[in-house]
């Protein structure tokens, strides 16, 4: 029996051996030949993270503008809303209300706007559209100051302080 091991083991060594050594060398060869090709793909994934490697320098500093503009945003929103809010309720509890625009009927004419003014809310709107004309009819002599000339007169024509 100690032949037959003798046999099979000199046998693998004669068959394995040569084969070993092929595969071995070959495999040497092939890395050879890729080495350029991954030392090319590794410089291109290199340049492609590269961009990444910058902003990770700056990580603390984009994460503090980062928040500041999230803080900012949403406090400026709860802002506008709160205070849209309270307006709305401060108006309904005065009484304030604003009408409405109503919309206008496509077989409806529109109104010239001379009489939109008449149709103002206030006395105040009449007054500034009266003075609106006044202004385009005499031109800038209107807008000049009139000083009043102080007198000691009343209306009557007698002297207030005799």
């Amino acid at each position: 029996m100690s032949w037959i091991s003798a046999i099979t083991t000199v046998s693998q060594w004669i068959l394995l051996y040569p084969v070993t050594f092929l595969i071995y060398y070959g495999y040497r060869l092939l890395r050879l030949l890729a080495t350029p090709l991954v030392k090319l793909g590794q410089f291109t994934f290199h340049c492609t993270l590269l961009p990444f490697n910058l902003v990770l320098k700056f990580e603390a500093f984009l994460t503090f503008v980062l928040a500041a503009i999230l803080t900012g945003a949403s406090l400026g929103l709860l802002l506008y809303y709160t205070s849209s809010f309270v307006v709305e309720i401060l108006n309904q509890s005065l009484g304030l209300t604003y009408p409405l625009p109503r919309h206008t009927q496509a077989h409806t004419i529109k109104e010239p706007k001379s009489n939109a003014l008449e149709r103002g809310y206030s006395p105040l709107n009449e007054y500034l559209a009266g003075s609106g004309r006044q202004i385009r009819k005499s031109g800038l002599l209107s807008s000049t100051i009139l000083e009043e000339e102080e007198s000691n007169q009343d209306s009557n024509g007698d002297d207030i302080y005799d």
